[in-house]
């Protein structure tokens, strides 16, 4: 049983652990919370106290009550937003969402005429070539293949990339720090070889994100291209006095 502190509502106290339990992944979107009785149990309280909780979770979209099925977490759009030098993954984790990096390859090879041109280098130059996986709230959502020119590519290739992030491993061994990037977001059709990571079906509406990050030199340190579930991103356009600031969300639906 959990253990429920006497001075702060119970209510409170349930639905503060209930996000707690979803922002870590126990709960990820589309889940089913298990039944009030057991969860009533589990915190030692009355079911009027545990609908209680339920109810604020309801209002703050957390979760969502289906009659008949039972509760759903439902996503919480965190925005990532474009304006800043951060990766996906630290930008999400700045938001106290977890994300987990599952590396697929990793190698040096010959740059195609595309990634090349990119990346400012002569066609069937080595680069490494770095293929992941984003885990957002315990779902693959995300695949992701960053391009590294040389000498970089051959100073982080040996580099644990579950644990560490690119941008901070070039900075820290290569001195090369990311000072401007330019990021553009299009629709696309889910390829099949990426679907088949994802657990999604080919063919279905996707984002492809390409992001070229250069050092103060104007140096392209890496060329990113990222694929994201369609049904679980979100363009937002914020305007303000000063400027405007782009993002997008990541999350996902309950089922209906």
């Amino acid at each position: 049983m959990r253990v429920i502190p006497g001075r702060t509502p119970k209510y409170m106290v349930i639905r503060d652990d209930l996000i707690r339990r979803i922002g870590s992944g126990e709960f990820a979107p589309g889940d089913a919370l298990p039944g009030q009785r057991h969860l009533s149990e589990e915190y030692g309280v009355s079911l009027m106290t545990l609908r209680q909780a339920l109810d604020e979770l309801c209002g703050r979209g957390v979760v969502e009550q289906l009659p008949g099925k039972g509760t759903y977490v439902r996503a919480t759009p965190v925005p990532y937003s474009m304006g800043n030098l951060r990766s996906l993954a630290d930008d999400l984790r700045a938001h106290g969402i977890e994300v987990l990096t599952r590396v697929l390859g990793r190698e040096i090879v010959a740059v195609s005429d595309e990634i090349a041109a990119r990346l400012g280098v002569p066609a069937g130059d080595k680069v490494l070539r770095l293929e992941r996986v984003r885990v957002v709230r315990g779902a693959p959502l995300i695949h992701q293949l960053s391009y590294v020119p040389q000498p970089f590519g051959d100073l982080v290739k040996g580099v644990d990339f579950e644990r560490h992030e690119l941008y901070a491993v070039l900075a820290e061994r290569a001195g090369a720090v990311a000072v401007q990037a330019e990021e553009t977001i299009s629709p696309v059709l889910m390829p099949e070889r990426i679907g088949a990571l994802l657990g999604l079906p080919a063919g279905e509406p996707a984002m492809r994100s390409e992001r070229i990050t250069r050092d103060a030199d104007r140096r392209t340190l890496v060329v990113d291209v990222a694929i994201l579930a369609g049904n679980s991103v979100v363009i937002m356009n914020i305007r303000e006095a000063g400027g405007q600031q782009v993002s997008y969300a990541v999350g996902g639906t309950p089922p209906v």
